[in-house]
């Protein structure tokens, strides 16, 4: 006779994925640092990035997902002369786009949540359930000349285009979601501008 399992004690599944990223802004001195993403079969997905160790809720870890790829595509746009349009969705963070005096066009997205430290020094990242939640600013914008920032109240990382497509797929990847896009560098249809273009603009023949 098969045991009765209790549907209420299973758990997501467990994930670990890890890569050195370029720091964009000191990429002219190879300045590298790693970031680890992994779920230990929570609600969160937790992130570590250089000695920083942070935990987003679920949902927050989607839209940082969503706005990273975000950030890509208007990048890869402006090397390739043209700004794709990031699809119209419901989004936590206030997305922006401006237009730089040199004609490039830059994104940012910003929210507030509710921020705070544990006593073993992980930052959490967590959904503001009542308007007298302490909240602090976690944003996703472009950099100028191709690179792509995440940007918290006491620090900022700085990161290539290579490395956000990989981070984004990592968030979406570690609650079990299908990865936003993979790194398209091999397609004879396509010339890839600065290493790739994202596996979207390859399709469309750009």
């Amino acid at each position: 006779m098969v045991p009765f399992m209790n549907k209420a004690k299973v758990q997501p599944a467990e994930f670990f994925a890890e890569r050195e990223f370029l720091c964009w802004l000191g990429r002219e001195d190879d300045e590298m640092y790693s970031c680890q993403v992994s779920r230990q079969g929570d609600n969160y997905v937790s992130v570590n990035v250089d000695i920083m160790s942070i935990r987003f809720v679920d949902a927050v870890a989607e839209d940082i997902a969503r706005c990273l790829y975000d950030a890509v595509l208007i990048t890869v746009g402006n090397l390739a002369g043209f700004v794709p349009t990031p699809v119209n969705r419901e989004c936590m963070l206030e997305r922006t786009y401006r237009k730089r005096v040199s004609g490039e066009w830059s994104y940012c997205a910003n929210g507030r949540f509710n921020c705070h430290e544990t006593e073993d020094e992980i930052y959490v990242v967590e959904l503001a359930m009542d308007e007298s939640d302490k909240t602090e600013r976690v944003r996703v914008c472009t950099v100028e000349d191709g690179g792509v920032e995440l940007v918290f109240d006491f620090m900022s990382y700085s990161f290539t285009m290579h490395d956000a497509v990989w981070l984004s797929n990592a968030l979406m990847e570690a609650m079990g979601r299908e990865p936003l896009d993979i790194l398209e560098t091999t397609s004879k249809s396509c010339r890839p501008m600065a290493g790739f273009y994202p596996a979207e603009l390859c399709l469309n023949g750009r």
